[in-house]
């Protein structure tokens, strides 16, 4: 049964623990306030969608994160991660403004340690982005057999039947291959692999 009222802390741990009760709690108490901030500004429910499930992410991503520590209340953590991600967006499509930023004072408060984390999701987006381009240049059979291993977690004995290699450690060999050429992809793109 669904909760009616839930604390910071709680929404925080349903959402690290992938609770959908915790999301569509979040969505109830602050959705509506952000696209009515986000239209307010120009912007489109649509638009007001795509900034709110980006926040969310980056909230999910810090609430899993245990050296996180929220120094604020959550409403006023995922408005601000919320309003970045909006004057990002118009910065982006040339139509920010350089004083909407600084017209809206609650984007300074906690001492922006959001913008931080906002920074790390960017910096994430970008990297999955460049990733995916690497894949898709990469090509079929070396993008499939790493995606079998890493994403369907498949082991090294089902990807050389898949595959058709002889057996499990010439399967280990070709990944190792088609590693080695990923790695030269993001290198050729100026992209540093992080483990």
């Amino acid at each position: 049964m669904t909760k009616v009222f839930y604390t910071d802390t709680e929404l925080l741990e349903g959402l690290a623990a992938g609770n959908r009760d915790a999301v569509t709690a979040l969505y109830k108490l602050y959705h509506a306030i952000l696209t009515k901030w986000i239209l307010s500004r120009g912007g489109l429910e649509a638009d007001a969608e795509d900034v709110f499930q980006e926040a969310l992410v980056v909230l999910f991503e810090k609430a899993k994160s245990p050296e996180f520590c929220l120094t604020c209340k959550l409403s006023t953590y995922l408005f601000a991660v919320s309003k970045r991600i909006w004057f990002r967006k118009m910065e982006q499509a040339g139509i920010y403004h350089p004083l909407a930023a600084e017209e809206d004072g609650d984007l300074d408060f906690a001492g922006g340690t959001y913008d931080s984390d906002l920074e790390q999701h960017m910096e994430k987006e970008k990297q999955y982005a460049l990733l995916a381009k690497a894949l898709d240049r990469l090509g079929a059979p070396c993008s499939a057999l790493l995606k079998a291993f890493y994403e369907e977690k498949r082991n090294m004995q089902e990807i050389a039947e898949l595959f058709r290699y002889t057996n499990a450690e010439n399967a280990k060999t070709q990944k190792y291959k088609c590693l080695t050429r990923l790695r030269k992809l993001f290198f050729a793109a100026g992209v540093e692999i992080r483990h």
